[in-house]
């Protein structure tokens, strides 16, 4: 029998898209959009979406360690892509029909780029939302998973985790001008290979696959590099905060007391439509203040948060849990969806070389639909993250 849904999961995942909530709703928002009120407080710790990267980096070593990777990589495309299309959608409507004037530029052209998740490769095309572009490393990382998941196991996983934190740093040398090493620098999102190293040596961790002292050594070098990346050491130690909350997650007891208890039915609703939230909170989220701003602040935040919560239910419920179940219902191979995959990759790569992204957490560019919000980053696995869970 499967083993009870533990809370403390829900718990730590909820408090860190709160997290990424309250610091784009308070800090970026008005940071970019000085019409919107002084907020009340501002939350300007870049942590939370980082903590959502290592969490799905160890959950894609727990779904990948069951075996399967066509499978695993079926799965994760059927409830990723079919949400983040329909969400780039609304939100191009949104800031094309619904916005204040001149908070716009999108074209047609930039829906499609960003609709077929080609826009980490073209740094001329405007980002429906600036977390979207998270989305292609996503992509990737699941292909990567499927395809090497057989091949690197014991030491050389080892050896892989560690080579995460450091390569990235070692490159950024050759990243200062545009190239073909900018290019897969940025388009494969390397600079943030330490948090995926930080999953998989939690998952192994809580295995026993990996010691302690490793572990603490592994963990100290990706927050380092963390803070080399994000040049934010405020951030990055609060990154460290909560990532004792996941191998506490990982390895200790269920938070199963009774105030989190009480808490329970809520908490595992919120945590069950977190992707819908991320997909829709920032963008859209904006504009809602916008609509509230001569209320001032109160409202602009209450608007902010219950405008995520309403629209990120609704796209859980009628479009990322039907088309997951309606794209996973054969129980054929998924041999057609790993090669689809694989194309699609091929396809990003090959297109990337017009073009590279930035490798920091802001643009290069920053049209006024565009808020700068390093933030937003990816709620699940990334390069080379799901090759962990071989050490079974």
């Amino acid at each position: 029998m499967p083993s009870p849904r533990r809370i403390n999961w829900d718990v730590l995942r909820v408090l860190a898209v709160l997290a990424v909530l309250l610091q784009h709703a308070t800090h970026a928002g008005p940071s970019v959009h000085p019409e919107l009120s002084p907020p009340l407080f501002t939350v300007s710790l870049e942590m939370g979406a980082s903590t959502l990267v290592v969490i799905s980096a160890f959950f894609a070593c727990a779904s990948l360690a069951k075996g399967e990777p066509a499978r695993f990589l079926r799965n994760r495309l059927a409830r990723l892509v079919p949400a983040y299309v329909v969400a780039a959608v609304c939100t191009y409507v949104i800031l094309t029909r619904v916005a204040p004037d001149g908070w716009s530029q999108l074209q047609p052209g930039d829906l499609l780029v960003n609709a077929l998740m080609l826009q980490n490769w073209f740094p001329g095309a405007r980002l429906v939302d600036f977390s979207y572009w998270t989305l292609p490393v996503q992509v990737t990382g699941f292909v990567a998973g499927a395809v090497l998941a057989s091949r690197v196991r014991g030491t050389k996983l080892k050896v892989l985790l560690w080579t995460l934190v450091a390569a990235p740093l070692v490159l950024r040398v050759w990243t200062v001008e545009p190239g073909a090493i900018r290019t897969l620098y940025d388009g494969f999102g390397l600079h943030r290979g330490q948090l995926f190293a930080a999953g998989v040596g939690i998952w192994l961790w809580s295995k026993d696959r990996l010691g302690t002292k490793h572990l603490a050594a592994l963990l100290l070098a990706a927050l380092t590099a963390q803070a080399v990346h994000s040049a934010n050491v405020t951030s990055t130690v609060a990154l460290g905060v909560l990532l004792l909350g996941v191998a506490a997650c990982a390895k200790g007891p269920d938070w199963d007391i009774a105030p989190v208890r009480f808490l329970r039915r809520p908490v595992k609703w919120l945590a069950g439509i977190s992707y819908g939230v991320y997909l829709v909170h920032q963008e859209i989220g904006y504009v809602a203040m916008a609509g509230v701003a001569r209320f001032g602040p109160v409202a602009e935040l209450a608007v902010f948060l219950g405008t995520a919560v309403v629209l990120g239910w609704l796209l859980t419920a009628l479009v990322e849990k039907p088309a997951f179940r309606a794209l996973t219902a054969s129980h054929r191979p998924a041999v057609v969806t790993l090669v689809l995959a694989a194309r699609l990759h091929s396809a990003q790569s090959h297109l990337g070389s017009v073009g590279a992204v930035p490798f920091s957490s802001a643009p290069l560019w920053r049209p006024v639909s565009h808020p700068s919000t390093s933030a937003a980053d990816p709620l699940t696995v990334g390069p080379l993250v799901a090759v962990s869970s071989q050490l079974r």
